[in-house]
C-alpha cells in the first residue's frame, strides 16, 4: 500500500469517529504515545487503560497504536536505548544480533530502553494531543457551521 494513501486512509478513519476533538485527541495521544515504549504485550492494554482514564476514545486509541509496527519499532528502540544510556546506564561493550544475546542481556537492554522511551512517550503525547485537537476542532467546527448554512 502506497504511504500518502495509508495516511489518507488513517486520517479518514479518525475523522470519521463521532465524538468530540478532545476526547478523540486524548485516545490518539495515548495509543501513539504508548508505541514508543518497549512494552510490546502491553501497548493495547496500557493504551486503553490511560485513555479511560482521561474519558478519551478507544477507537482513536486503537487508531494511534498502529503507528507502532514492526517497521518502526527498530527506530523507536534504537533512539529511546540511546536516551537511556546517555542519561541512566553506561553503554555495553560489544553488541550480536542474535537472540541468545538479547536474552542473557536482557537488563542491560530492556531497562535503558524503557527508560528512555518514557520522556519520548510524554512528548509525543502533548505534541499528538495539541496537533490532532486542533485540526480536529477545526473539522468539528466545518462541519457544524456547513450543517447550519
Amino acid at each position: 500500500m502506497n504511504i500518502k494513501k495509508f495516511i489518507r486512509t488513517l486520517k479518514m478513519r479518525i475523522y470519521r469517529i463521532r465524538d468530540f476533538p478532545e476526547s478523540v485527541s486524548i485516545g490518539l495521544a495515548w495509543g501513539i504515545s504508548i508505541s514508543f515504549t518497549p512494552l510490546l504485550g502491553l501497548h493495547l492494554i496500557i493504551c486503553y487503560l490511560g485513555t479511560i482514564a482521561m474519558r478519551g476514545n478507544i477507537i482513536a486509541a486503537t487508531v494511534g497504536s498502529v503507528v507502532g509496527n514492526p517497521w518502526t519499532f527498530p527506530f523507536f528502540f534504537y533512539v529511546a536505548y540511546k536516551i537511556g544510556i546517555i542519561f541512566f546506564y553506561s553503554p555495553l561493550d560489544h553488541y550480536e544480533f542474535k537472540i541468545s544475546f538479547l536474552i542473557e542481556n536482557f537488563n542491560e537492554l530492556f531497562f535503558p530502553t524503557l527508560l528512555g522511551s518514557l520522556p519520548i512517550a510524554i512528548i509525543i503525547w502533548f505534541i499528538t494531543f495539541k496537533v490532532s485537537k486542533f485540526y480536529l476542532e477545526k473539522r468539528f467546527y466545518e462541519k457544524k457551521n456547513k450543517i447550519r448554512s
